[in-house]
């Protein structure tokens, strides 16, 4: 085989390395036994390279496919979804290994290296993810340098060397065309696996739910205000509504599901809007959501203007048309004070919200229409209801397990419990005294960084609430927790809990030293800017960056600023290739004594290839004699710098040089 085709062995060694760093993100949810494959591969193309193996024939090929097909096939089942399809992928890169027989062959596995690469993406899109990225891109570069080197040469990390360089050169222009050339769709916001689990509050409330989620750290979502955030008493986001009880869970009924209750954006006014009036106290702000794969989005209640592809539930909540497979940014404007539905219900919404088992819990039935027949009006019940909550209750992140008659055994004889706990219960209470409720899911608070203009909500935030319809108010928010911890609305969940909850939760979510959470800080802070500036970068913020820096995105503007960037780019590169190509002196007098023979060139006097600098200044005094004392005094100087190590003369010698001058070329002399 003529060299130009065989495989230089710090090729194949860079190829290896790349391979490996590629495949460590997939990890995650790769089968294992696709590492086992890999090394097994590996070790027989290093043995094919050696010559101590023979390259795999055409049936022991096809018997290593249908090994891995069977593989995948066992490991993700017979779907065809992302995820199986990355695993085929990966399956495909690794067997290429034992194909590589010209350069040729491992050119195009490099190639098809680049596209495994970016398939991290669909799995991880954090700030560390893009790091890694740029490691592989850069092993899959020095694979390519090495490719092209002679077989005699094994040169390793010169190749790392280069890679870098060429990626560095190409930055420039990358980054032109991320903030000027439309979006035609991220790789990140592929849908995802729908079968992996729901993150966050679901769709579901049962006791015990929240409380777990509450022992959470993870972020839900991010929330920047323009102006000044609500207070805390306002900092409730709206999820679900929660009006189906069986007993134990609450979960939404059949006809607060249906699609034709929601008015998406494109889409005609509804007419039940009408029915939300809208009082003032208006706040808007972008939220950055962590993926939920649900549909459903959070605000502060009520909406009043939102992003175009984004509709509104008639309960108030936001939604998007299909599930939040990955991270996703969207601006709302709120108005926190209003009423909705203050002229009543309709006949199905108050038997939905007045529904409840036939059967169950009949101590509170019995209670709540006795307290029901005491007092005059369904404000003083709901006042008689908290004081009772405020008086005998305790809220717990461990309260007691509840059995079949869950809102009796929790009223009446437990009485401690966590929010899910206190909101069922308040509106089973309600309902069964005659009163339209409905329970509330979502999230309470939010933590402002110190470090930027931005507010996080986590898990551990995680809420539930009731909402009551009255006569002449239409649906009112009451939260039952508030009455038995006030804390939590004002504070947050660590400033209403026990010492033993809270000592739980800090042993859970790690140490309180301040320079660790100071890092802690600082780290969410470079990830808020990586998810709002580069992953959430999309047409608007293009126009709107345009419109700043260009007065507006015309197609000429965005012509025009394209070419002079890539002007710019291409300027600074070859500026960059001639500062490169630039003489080098290792001594500061060659440099003068350099110049001076540039000078001379003019005339013909150029300095020759291994004269002495005494000799070159002989010779300009024979044949420039009126330049004789100018020339004997530089030559003087010379040595005194070169020879004498007297920098200080390094300043005379250079204004000596720059000082010199010849009008005319000399006689030529024998």
């Amino acid at each position: 085989m003529a060299e130009p085709q065989q495989l230089p062995r710090a090729s194949l060694a860079w190829l290896l390395v790349a391979q490996a760093i590629i495949l460590v993100p997939h990890s995650v949810h790769a089968p294992l036994w696709l590492w086992a494959g890999w090394l097994w591969v590996v070790t027989w193309r290093w043995q094919i390279f050696r010559g101590a193996w023979s390259f795999p024939t055409l049936p022991v090929r096809i018997a290593l496919m249908t090994l891995f097909a069977g593989g995948l096939i066992l490991s993700y089942g017979a779907r065809l979804d992302m995820t199986s399809m990355v695993g085929l992928l990966l399956a495909g890169f690794i067997l290429k290994l034992l194909e590589l027989r010209r350069r040729r062959d491992l050119l195009l596995t490099v190639y098809l290296g680049y596209f495994v690469a970016t398939t991290q993406f669909l799995f991880h899109s954090g700030p560390l993810a893009g790091l890694y990225g740029l490691l592989s891109l850069v092993a899959l570069t020095a694979t390519l340098v090495a490719a092209h080197q002679s077989l005699g040469q094994f040169r390793f990390w010169p190749s790392l060397r280069r890679a870098g360089v060429l990626i560095l050169q190409a930055a420039p222009l990358m980054l032109v065309l991320f903030l000027l050339v439309p979006r035609t769709g991220a790789l990140w916001s592929v849908p995802s696996d729908e079968r992996q689990a729901t993150t966050g509050v679901s769709d579901t409330m049962s006791p015990g739910d929240i409380s777990e989620l509450a022992q959470s750290d993870a972020l839900a979502f991010r929330v920047t205000f323009e102006g000044e955030a609500p207070p805390p008493a306002d900092r409730y986001w709206r999820g679900l509504v929660l009006s189906d009880f069986d007993g134990r869970t609450w979960q939404q009924s059949q006809r607060q599901k249906a699609s034709h209750l929601i008015n998406w954006g494109s889409e005609p006014r509804a007419q039940w809007r009408d029915e939300i009036d809208y009082r003032g106290r208006s706040t808007t702000y972008e939220v950055i959501l962590e993926p939920t794969r649900q549909p459903w989005l959070y605000t502060l209640p009520a909406p009043r203007s939102w992003d175009q592809e984004l509709g509104l539930g008639q309960e108030l909540r936001l939604a998007k048309p299909e599930p939040v497979q990955q991270r996703m940014a969207y601006r709302v404007t709120t108005e926190l004070d209003y009423r909705y539905q203050a002229g009543g219900l309709a006949d199905w919404e108050r038997r939905q919200d007045l529904a409840i088992p036939s059967g169950s819990n009949p101590r509170t039935r019995e209670r709540a229409r006795q307290w029901a027949s005491e007092v005059d009006s369904a404000e003083a019940l709901i006042d008689r209801l908290l004081a009772h909550y405020r008086e005998r209750f305790r809220y717990t992140l461990q309260p007691p397990a509840l059995g079949q008659e869950t809102v009796d055994e929790f009223l009446w004889e437990t009485q401690a419990g966590f929010c899910e706990h206190f909101a069922g219960s308040f509106v089973f209470f309600l309902r069964a005294a005659g009163i339209p409720a409905r329970v509330v899911v979502g999230y309470l608070g939010a933590t402002p960084n110190p470090l930027e203009d931005y507010w996080t909500v986590r898990q551990r935030d995680a809420h539930a609430w009731a909402e009551v319809w009255l006569e002449g108010r239409g649906w009112t928010r009451f939260d039952p927790t508030a009455a038995v911890a006030p804390e939590r609305v004002e504070r947050g969940l660590d400033f209403s809990l026990s010492e033993e909850d809270s000592a739980s939760l800090e042993r859970r979510f790690g140490s309180d030293l301040p320079l660790f959470q100071d890092l802690q800080l600082r780290w969410d802070v470079f990830n808020y800017q990586w998810h709002r500036w580069v992953l959430n970068y999309d047409d608007e913020l293009r126009d709107r960056l345009l419109g700043d820096w260009l007065g507006g995105a015309d197609l000429w503007r965005l012509a025009l600023a394209i070419t002079l960037g890539a002007a710019l780019v291409l300027g600074l590169l070859v500026a960059w290739i001639f500062w490169q190509q630039r003489p080098r002196y290792r001594y500061p007098a060659d440099r003068q004594l350099a110049r001076l023979s540039r000078k001379m060139a003019r005339v013909g006097l150029a300095r020759r290839r291994g004269e002495s600098a005494r000799s070159y200044v002989a010779r300009l005094s024979e044949h420039l004699p009126e330049s004789q004392s100018a020339l004997n005094r530089i030559g003087h100087l010379y040595e005194l710098v070169h020879f004498g190590g007297n920098t200080s003369a390094l300043g005379d010698l250079r204004k000596a040089v720059s000082a010199l001058s010849v009008r005319s070329k000399p006689a030529q002399t024998e």
